[in-house]
């Protein structure tokens, strides 16, 4: 499934409408994820323009004789053509990861530790930055806005210059796991994380951050 991942009302608002639209490109189930800070937080939201009028699709089903043909059914019964299906869907995934894959990089050039977060977490991984950049620590962060696809071409390229990781996320590592797996386990992946809907605070975070600092 593609996943998309806001860290704000904005975002909440624009990647909802990108989801329709994903998932119409692709055929594909689109999800939105996101927690219940974004849920009820109140921020100014700017709308894009509505559009108006879709395309007939020669794929789609419109309840008539024309599009009658286009109703299916997902269940292969023989092995070859379920195998062909699922190398269809290898094809779609693959074309999904190198076109729709979104991220933010902040302080990336020079970091020798980059935290890792999505969500409201990210929020308060920039501000922890911002204090341990006027104090001179090489941090960054690296936020996926898309879960799937993932950028772990991304984290592979700065695992191979010798950077360190922390992942941070409010839930029991999910997230570490992929990370780890981008790293080729080549460099320290580094874990600080916050459960049953606690939220990280950035004093937290700007020690968790200066201590894993330290360590690599």
């Amino acid at each position: 499934n593609i996943v998309l991942a806001p860290n704000s009302a904005q975002e909440m608002c624009d990647l909802t409408m990108d989801a329709f639209d994903l998932a119409f490109k692709y055929r594909n189930p689109t999800f939105i994820l996101t927690d219940g800070f974004i849920g009820q937080m109140m921020e100014p939201v700017s709308y894009k323009e509505p559009r108006m009028e879709f395309p007939r699709e020669d794929w789609a089903v419109y309840g008539d004789l024309e599009s009658k043909k286009n109703l299916i059914s997902s269940i292969f019964l023989d092995p070859d053509e379920l195998e062909e299906h699922n190398r269809q869907l290898q094809k779609k995934y693959e074309l999904i990861q190198q076109k729709e894959l979104r991220y933010e990089s902040y302080h990336l050039d020079d970091a020798k530790l980059v935290v890792i977060g999505y969500g409201i977490v990210s929020r308060m991984v920039r501000s922890a930055i911002d204090q341990l950049r006027g104090e001179g620590l090489k941090v960054g962060m690296l936020r996926p806005i898309t879960i799937f696809p993932f950028p772990k071409n991304e984290i592979k390229e700065l695992a191979n210059h010798g950077v360190a990781f922390l992942v941070t996320e409010m839930s029991n590592g999910q997230l570490l796991e992929d990370v780890r797996l981008a790293t080729e386990f080549k460099v320290p992946v580094y874990f600080y994380n916050r459960m049953g809907g606690n939220v990280p605070s950035t004093e937290e975070l700007y020690e968790q951050i200066k201590l894993h600092y330290q360590k690599s």
